[in-house]
């Protein structure tokens, strides 16, 4: 029996909802089989976007103002802390041990990002070298 056969005996309505109710099984089913196609995640995903779009520019907004207060705040940390090594107060140990874990992120993200450093990474190298000196000298 042909399936415009089967059509035939039921109304607009009634044939859109078996027409309806079949693709919904058959996207089921494709779903469901071993195969990478994923129709029902694809719609889902699609709906997702549509309906989130604003929320998402907003967090994708505020996600660049977190990093860039974040970098800015290890900046600086970095070059408050040279500075005050520069004018001669002194750290404590806790201090120095917090300040080379700033460094350590900062030049990590600076490289990821491919980040011009000039004035940081000086300040960076030469509180490495103070460190390396104090500790040297059991001063810390």
């Amino acid at each position: 029996m042909p399936i415009t056969t089967f059509f035939t005996g039921f109304s607009t309505g009634e044939a859109a909802a078996w027409a309806l109710a079949s693709l919904v099984a058959l996207l089921t089913l494709i779903q469901v089989s071993p195969l990478r196609l994923n129709p029902w995640d694809t719609l889902f995903a699609w709906v997702g976007k549509k309906t989130n779009s604003k929320q998402i520019a907003q967090l994708d907004s505020l996600e660049k103002t977190v990093i860039a207060l974040w970098v800015n705040d290890h900046r600086y940390r970095i070059l408050t802390f040279a500075r005050e090594c520069r004018a001669g107060i002194e750290h404590s140990s806790d201090e120095w041990s917090n300040l080379l874990c700033v460094c350590d992120e900062y030049e990590v993200y600076v490289e990821k990002k491919q980040i011009a450093n000039g004035i940081v990474k000086a300040d960076t190298r030469y509180l490495r070298d103070l460190y390396q000196e104090l500790s040297r000298e059991h001063k810390l």
